[in-house]
Protein backbone atom coordinates (compact mmCIF):
# COMPACT_ATOMS: atom_id res chain seq x y z
CA UNK A 1 0.00 0.00 0.00
CA UNK A 2 2.82 2.17 0.90
CA UNK A 3 4.31 1.44 -2.53
CA UNK A 4 1.05 2.05 -4.56
CA UNK A 5 0.47 5.31 -2.51
CA UNK A 6 3.71 6.82 -3.72
CA UNK A 7 3.65 5.77 -7.03
CA UNK A 8 0.13 7.47 -7.06
CA UNK A 9 1.53 10.77 -5.53
CA UNK A 10 4.68 10.86 -8.09
CA UNK A 11 2.25 9.98 -10.54
CA UNK A 12 0.08 13.30 -9.61
CA UNK A 13 3.44 15.43 -9.56
CA UNK A 14 4.14 14.74 -12.92
CA UNK A 15 0.69 15.06 -14.19
CA UNK A 16 0.17 18.58 -12.81
CA UNK A 17 3.69 19.53 -14.38
CA UNK A 18 2.58 18.38 -18.19
CA UNK A 19 -0.80 20.16 -17.79
CA UNK A 20 1.34 23.20 -17.16
CA UNK A 21 3.53 23.34 -19.57
CA UNK A 22 0.60 22.52 -21.75
CA UNK A 23 -1.25 25.49 -20.64
CA UNK A 24 1.53 27.52 -21.10
CA UNK A 25 0.34 29.98 -23.77
CA UNK A 26 3.04 30.81 -26.48
CA UNK A 27 4.25 34.45 -26.04
CA UNK A 28 6.44 36.72 -28.26
CA UNK A 29 9.72 38.40 -27.99
CA UNK A 30 9.67 42.09 -27.33
CA UNK A 31 10.80 42.01 -31.39
CA UNK A 32 8.02 40.23 -32.50
CA UNK A 33 5.87 42.55 -30.70
CA UNK A 34 7.29 45.69 -31.93
CA UNK A 35 7.11 44.54 -35.37
CA UNK A 36 3.27 43.22 -35.26
CA UNK A 37 3.26 46.77 -33.80
CA UNK A 38 5.06 48.71 -36.48
CA UNK A 39 3.53 46.66 -38.77
CA UNK A 40 -0.03 47.23 -37.75
CA UNK A 41 0.88 51.60 -37.62
CA UNK A 42 2.02 50.81 -41.49
CA UNK A 43 -1.49 49.37 -42.81
CA UNK A 44 -3.08 52.18 -40.73
CA UNK A 45 -1.31 54.93 -42.68
CA UNK A 46 -1.62 52.95 -46.18
CA UNK A 47 -5.80 52.50 -45.37
CA UNK A 48 -5.84 56.49 -44.42
CA UNK A 49 -4.29 57.18 -47.91
CA UNK A 50 -5.83 55.34 -49.85
CA UNK A 51 -9.43 56.49 -48.49
CA UNK A 52 -7.91 59.58 -49.22
CA UNK A 53 -7.53 59.12 -52.41
CA UNK A 54 -10.76 57.55 -52.77
CA UNK A 55 -12.74 60.62 -50.71
CA UNK A 56 -15.27 63.20 -52.41
CA UNK A 57 -12.41 65.89 -51.57
CA UNK A 58 -9.86 64.46 -53.67
CA UNK A 59 -11.54 62.19 -55.97
CA UNK A 60 -13.48 64.81 -57.84
CA UNK A 61 -10.00 66.71 -58.17
CA UNK A 62 -8.07 63.86 -59.25
CA UNK A 63 -8.61 63.40 -63.36
CA UNK A 64 -6.21 60.73 -63.46
CA UNK A 65 -8.32 58.57 -60.84
CA UNK A 66 -11.45 59.46 -61.32
CA UNK A 67 -11.43 58.46 -65.24
CA UNK A 68 -10.13 55.37 -64.66
CA UNK A 69 -12.24 54.61 -61.86
CA UNK A 70 -15.27 55.97 -64.05
CA UNK A 71 -13.97 53.67 -67.14
CA UNK A 72 -13.74 50.33 -64.72
CA UNK A 73 -17.35 50.60 -63.07
CA UNK A 74 -15.62 52.17 -59.80
CA UNK A 75 -12.87 49.50 -60.12
CA UNK A 76 -8.89 50.47 -59.97
CA UNK A 77 -6.11 48.21 -59.70
CA UNK A 78 -4.18 48.28 -56.74
CA UNK A 79 -0.81 48.08 -58.88
CA UNK A 80 -1.70 51.42 -59.77
CA UNK A 81 -1.99 53.06 -56.83
CA UNK A 82 1.10 51.44 -55.77
CA UNK A 83 2.74 53.64 -57.98
CA UNK A 84 1.63 56.90 -57.01
CA UNK A 85 4.52 58.93 -55.20
CA UNK A 86 3.27 58.34 -51.60
CA UNK A 87 2.85 54.49 -51.59
CA UNK A 88 6.02 53.79 -53.21
CA UNK A 89 7.12 53.38 -50.04
CA UNK A 90 4.78 50.35 -48.92
CA UNK A 91 6.14 46.88 -50.23
CA UNK A 92 5.32 43.89 -50.81
CA UNK A 93 1.55 44.90 -52.52
CA UNK A 94 0.22 42.36 -50.19
CA UNK A 95 0.79 44.79 -47.49
CA UNK A 96 -1.71 47.46 -49.43
CA UNK A 97 -4.12 44.72 -50.23
CA UNK A 98 -4.15 43.28 -46.54
CA UNK A 99 -4.59 47.30 -45.16
CA UNK A 100 -6.99 48.07 -47.76
CA UNK A 101 -9.27 44.89 -46.92
CA UNK A 102 -9.75 46.59 -43.17
CA UNK A 103 -11.65 49.53 -44.56
CA UNK A 104 -15.40 49.37 -42.93
CA UNK A 105 -17.21 51.67 -44.83
CA UNK A 106 -14.98 53.45 -47.74
CA UNK A 107 -13.50 50.91 -50.10
CA UNK A 108 -14.28 47.26 -51.35
CA UNK A 109 -11.65 45.09 -52.77
CA UNK A 110 -12.12 42.68 -55.43
CA UNK A 111 -12.20 38.82 -54.46
CA UNK A 112 -8.70 38.18 -56.26
CA UNK A 113 -7.31 40.93 -54.13
CA UNK A 114 -6.20 43.38 -57.58
CA UNK A 115 -8.91 45.95 -57.36
CA UNK A 116 -10.42 48.24 -55.26
CA UNK A 117 -13.09 50.74 -55.09
CA UNK A 118 -14.92 52.93 -53.22
CA UNK A 119 -18.91 51.31 -51.84
CA UNK A 120 -20.52 54.03 -51.78
CA UNK A 121 -20.48 56.27 -55.36
CA UNK A 122 -19.81 59.48 -55.65
CA UNK A 123 -22.59 62.00 -55.31
CA UNK A 124 -24.27 63.11 -58.50
CA UNK A 125 -24.47 66.64 -57.02
CA UNK A 126 -20.86 68.42 -56.90
CA UNK A 127 -21.97 71.70 -56.19
CA UNK A 128 -23.12 69.81 -52.77
CA UNK A 129 -19.92 67.92 -52.16
CA UNK A 130 -17.78 71.47 -52.33
CA UNK A 131 -19.97 73.81 -50.13
CA UNK A 132 -19.52 70.44 -47.46
CA UNK A 133 -16.01 70.60 -47.73
CA UNK A 134 -15.80 74.12 -47.27
CA UNK A 135 -17.94 73.94 -44.28
CA UNK A 136 -15.61 70.84 -42.77
CA UNK A 137 -12.46 72.92 -43.93
CA UNK A 138 -10.09 75.35 -42.12
CA UNK A 139 -7.02 77.82 -42.72
CA UNK A 140 -3.98 77.35 -39.92
CA UNK A 141 -0.63 79.56 -39.78
CA UNK A 142 1.95 80.36 -39.22
CA UNK A 143 3.91 76.62 -39.67
CA UNK A 144 7.55 77.08 -40.04
CA UNK A 145 8.69 76.85 -43.78
CA UNK A 146 10.37 73.95 -43.76
CA UNK A 147 7.60 71.85 -42.13
CA UNK A 148 7.02 68.28 -43.70
CA UNK A 149 3.63 66.92 -44.74
CA UNK A 150 3.53 63.86 -42.32
CA UNK A 151 4.56 66.18 -39.79
CA UNK A 152 1.34 68.23 -40.50
CA UNK A 153 -0.50 65.23 -40.64
CA UNK A 154 0.40 63.58 -37.23
CA UNK A 155 -0.84 67.38 -35.56
CA UNK A 156 -4.06 67.12 -37.29
CA UNK A 157 -5.11 64.01 -36.50
CA UNK A 158 -4.38 63.96 -33.20
CA UNK A 159 -6.68 67.19 -32.92
CA UNK A 160 -9.72 65.10 -34.42
CA UNK A 161 -9.91 62.56 -37.88
CA UNK A 162 -8.61 64.45 -41.10
CA UNK A 163 -9.17 63.92 -44.57
CA UNK A 164 -6.45 66.00 -45.98
CA UNK A 165 -4.13 68.81 -45.16
CA UNK A 166 -2.87 71.14 -48.20
CA UNK A 167 -0.03 73.55 -48.03
CA UNK A 168 -0.29 76.53 -49.54
CA UNK A 169 2.29 76.99 -51.90
CA UNK A 170 3.77 80.27 -53.51
CA UNK A 171 6.45 80.09 -56.30
CA UNK A 172 6.86 76.31 -55.35
CA UNK A 173 7.69 77.39 -51.22
CA UNK A 174 5.40 76.85 -48.57
CA UNK A 175 4.04 79.82 -47.33
CA UNK A 176 3.49 78.97 -43.74
CA UNK A 177 -0.62 78.72 -44.07
CA UNK A 178 -2.75 75.27 -44.84
CA UNK A 179 -5.61 74.05 -45.20
CA UNK A 180 -7.35 71.56 -43.13
CA UNK A 181 -10.19 69.53 -43.96
CA UNK A 182 -11.97 67.04 -41.24
CA UNK A 183 -13.53 64.60 -41.65
CA UNK A 184 -16.44 66.16 -39.34
CA UNK A 185 -18.48 69.63 -39.75
CA UNK A 186 -18.42 69.62 -35.72
CA UNK A 187 -14.65 69.26 -35.39
CA UNK A 188 -13.90 71.95 -37.58
CA UNK A 189 -16.49 74.10 -35.30
CA UNK A 190 -14.58 72.72 -32.37
CA UNK A 191 -11.22 74.25 -33.34
CA UNK A 192 -12.72 77.31 -34.68
CA UNK A 193 -14.00 77.57 -31.55
CA UNK A 194 -11.01 76.52 -29.24
CA UNK A 195 -9.80 79.36 -26.99
CA UNK A 196 -6.75 79.66 -27.04
CA UNK A 197 -6.06 77.67 -30.63
CA UNK A 198 -3.64 74.88 -30.70
CA UNK A 199 0.20 75.45 -29.80
CA UNK A 200 2.44 73.97 -33.12
CA UNK A 201 6.40 74.29 -31.95
CA UNK A 202 5.13 76.95 -29.16
CA UNK A 203 3.36 79.26 -31.52
CA UNK A 204 -0.46 79.14 -30.94
CA UNK A 205 -2.00 79.35 -34.73
CA UNK A 206 -4.24 81.56 -36.03
CA UNK A 207 -7.44 79.58 -37.29
CA UNK A 208 -10.24 81.04 -39.87
CA UNK A 209 -13.30 78.99 -41.83
CA UNK A 210 -12.20 78.32 -45.10
CA UNK A 211 -15.22 80.36 -46.09
CA UNK A 212 -14.18 83.27 -44.20
CA UNK A 213 -10.49 83.35 -46.00
CA UNK A 214 -12.10 82.72 -49.34
CA UNK A 215 -14.20 85.96 -48.54
CA UNK A 216 -11.38 87.12 -47.32
CA UNK A 217 -9.21 86.88 -50.42
CA UNK A 218 -11.90 87.91 -53.02
CA UNK A 219 -12.42 91.18 -51.35
CA UNK A 220 -8.30 91.91 -51.18
CA UNK A 221 -8.54 90.78 -55.14
CA UNK A 222 -11.49 92.71 -55.94
CA UNK A 223 -9.95 95.63 -53.75
CA UNK A 224 -6.28 95.10 -55.99
CA UNK A 225 -8.44 95.18 -59.32
CA UNK A 226 -10.44 98.02 -58.28
CA UNK A 227 -7.48 99.83 -57.50
CA UNK A 228 -5.62 99.27 -60.65
CA UNK A 229 -8.99 99.62 -62.86
CA UNK A 230 -9.23 103.48 -61.61
CA UNK A 231 -5.47 104.22 -62.26
CA UNK A 232 -5.84 102.65 -65.61
CA UNK A 233 -8.41 104.59 -66.16
CA UNK A 234 -6.89 107.71 -65.58
CA UNK A 235 -4.04 107.20 -67.04
CA UNK A 236 -6.08 106.58 -70.03
CA UNK A 237 -7.85 110.25 -69.77
CA UNK A 238 -4.24 111.65 -69.06
CA UNK A 239 -2.86 110.43 -72.32
CA UNK A 240 -6.47 111.54 -74.10
CA UNK A 241 -5.59 114.99 -73.14
CA UNK A 242 -2.13 115.17 -74.09
CA UNK A 243 -2.74 113.90 -77.41
CA UNK A 244 -5.55 115.71 -78.00
CA UNK A 245 -5.05 118.94 -80.57
CA UNK A 246 -5.27 122.25 -79.00
CA UNK A 247 -8.26 124.21 -80.29
CA UNK A 248 -7.15 127.28 -82.35
CA UNK A 249 -9.49 130.17 -81.91
CA UNK A 250 -11.44 131.18 -85.83
CA UNK A 251 -10.01 134.24 -86.70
Amino acid sequence: MIYLNCISKNTDQQTGKQAKVQNKEPTMSAEETKNTEDKEEVKSKILNQVEFYFSDSNLLNDRFLFTTQQANDGWVPISILSQFQRMKKYRPIELIVEALRGSEDVLEVSKDGEMVRRKIPLPTDQNQVQLGIAKRSVVAEPFPKDSKLDDLLEFFNAIAPINQVRMKRKHKQFTGSVIVEFKKEEDAKKILEADPKPKYQDTELKIVSKSAYDESKAQSFGKRRGGRGRRASKAGEDRKREKSPERKDAD
